[in-house]
């Protein structure tokens, strides 16, 4: 089985969880489902898949109560995410993929959603770049060895949103802006290249639509895009 090395850290964007389902920004009631569409553009070809989560269960660890939530592509490894909700947030402490037989816990908590989820809040997160590709080296992701911070905020707390799951409205748009700097070619040298990660969040649903863009051109680096819309919902 072929590991995707780019749907691996793209579902990093989806570990996000709330407390109950009632009113939760993201739910996580054992058993939940999330199924989504997702169309990834790189290097000049598009790619059509399908994402499912599911909430596994709810644990301890250190004392703490945490859940396992997991993510799984057709064809590919699955993924489990350890998340807990503080008064601060909602945090990912590690992952584990099927490859390996104990999670990672991570070098520190990574914030999925900062508490209060209303207009101007803001979060930073370590990121990559999931669709850029170098034209003529190797390795060809641009995720290996090259890390940014993304700024997140919450744009809005009261739109409407569509996908084919349904409509839904008073959700939370949150905006995720980062930039890299790449040599693009030897006429324009170094450019920053902007990278904006735009999600929906709906109460008692969770994420229901995601658009990323990595957009760059030139003589040795190509960029893309990402979408995902929520296609099935059940609450456990």
């Amino acid at each position: 089985m072929r590991i995707r090395p780019a749907l691996i850290t793209l579902v990093a964007l989806l570990c996000g969880c709330g407390a109950k389902i009632g009113d939760s920004w993201f739910p996580l009631t054992p058993g939940a489902r999330w199924t989504y569409a997702v169309d990834t553009e790189s290097d000049g070809a598009t790619r059509h898949g399908e994402q499912t989560i599911t909430v596994l269960d709810e644990r301890s660890h250190d004392g703490k109560p945490l859940y396992i939530r997991r993510s799984e592509t057709p064809d590919n490894i699955g993924i489990e995410y350890w998340l807990r909700e503080t008064p601060q947030g909602i945090q990912r402490i590690a992952q584990r993929i099927d490859l390996q037989e104990r999670a990672v816990l991570d070098e520190q908590p990574r914030t999925v959603l900062k508490f209060p989820l209303a207009q101007g809040t803001s979060w930073r997160v370590p990121t990559v770049a999931y669709t850029m590709t170098r034209k003529h080296e190797y390795p060809r992701e641009l995720k290996y060895g090259r890390g940014m911070l993304m700024n997140y905020t919450v744009e809005a707390v009261d739109e409407r949103v569509e996908v084919p799951a349904g409509s839904y409205a008073h959700c939370a748009r949150i905006v995720g802006r980062a930039e890299m700097t790449l040599f693009v070619d030897p006429v324009r040298g170094f450019s920053k290249i902007p990278v904006t990660s735009t999600e929906w969040y709906c109460r008692g649903i969770g994420l229901v639509k995601l658009e990323r863009s990595e957009e760059v051109s030139g003589a040795f680096y190509s960029g893309g895009k990402v979408s995902m819309v929520l296609t099935d919902f059940s609450p456990r």
